[in-house]
């Protein structure tokens, strides 16, 4: 188990791009007691898997897919809980993809599979027709990880998006999305100033409308007396652009709208 745990701390904290980003799921550290912790003040997971499962839970039979799962905290929280639902796990770091292989292959979670591989729009036609797909703060990254010969500025940033959605959902029933306000993650290319909260939700809506999928739930980070974190649903002033329920979080990526999204 020693070796095990080397191993995944190994894979989990390469210093690649998007290393040391997600928690490690609950199950795998009550079982074996490895335990790798964002600081939640300014990212978690746990908030919108609890939102995902308040509004979808994965039903037997169905095909689920995570694009960019990173190592894997959705997909396999999911797939340990719902062992009879197929679960497709899409990241391009393969000590990313090795991470949730191994915690598969040790769980016995038959029911996840893992695509190697850097998926950009011209292979987005050869995936599998899924009914749910997890799309969490991956397309802003477009034109730097992946696409980077299709999307070349920022400023086609949108055209790009309504096509690769587009193209998505095609092959898809629903979606949990959620997108960064700056291109590639560099707060010097901004899509949308990370403030101007009124603009994001707009931009971004309208992106889904125009590649046909309708916003079925639009939340947003809330923190209670107590200091929890939920995502909820909540009407806006769209007279203010600054939306200042968000000022309690820092940093930019509670900032981002959640979008239960369901394909035309």
């Amino acid at each position: 188990m020693n070796e095990l745990k080397d191993v995944l701390q190994s894979l989990y904290s390469d210093a690649s791009k998007h290393s040391s980003y997600q928690s490690v799921p609950d199950f795998v550290t009550k079982e074996i007691g490895y335990k790798e912790e964002v600081r939640s003040s300014w990212r978690d997971d746990r908030p919108r898997m609890s939102y995902l499962l308040q509004n979808r839970v994965p039903a037997s039979g169905e095909l689920w897919l995570d694009f960019g799962a990173n190592t894997g905290f959705f997909i396999l929280s999911l797939a340990n809980e719902f062992r009879d639902t197929e679960f497709i796990a899409v990241e391009a770091n393969p000590n990313h993809s090795s991470f949730i292989e191994k915690i598969a292959k040790y769980f016995a979670l038959d029911n996840v599979k893992v695509i190697q591989k850097s998926v950009g729009i011209r292979d987005l036609s050869s995936l599998p027709a899924s009914d749910f797909l997890l799309h969490l703060n991956v397309l802003h990254h477009a034109g730097h990880d992946f696409d980077s010969d299709v999307l070349e500025e920022k400023e086609k940033f949108r055209d790009y998006a309504v096509s690769y959605l587009k193209l998505l959902g095609t092959n898809a029933k629903e979606m949990l999305f959620q997108v960064g306000s700056n291109w590639g993650g560099d707060k010097s290319l901004p899509i949308v100033d990370t403030f101007d909260d009124l603009k994001k939700l707009e931009l971004f809506r309208s992106i889904l409308g125009d590649s046909n999928w309708s916003d079925k739930k639009v939340s947003f980070a809330s923190k209670d007396s107590n200091g929890r974190i939920a995502y909820v649903e909540r009407k806006v002033d769209t007279n203010q652009h600054r939306f200042e329920f968000l000022d309690v979080f820092p940093g930019e990526f509670y900032r981002r709208p959640l979008f239960l999204c369901a394909s035309n």
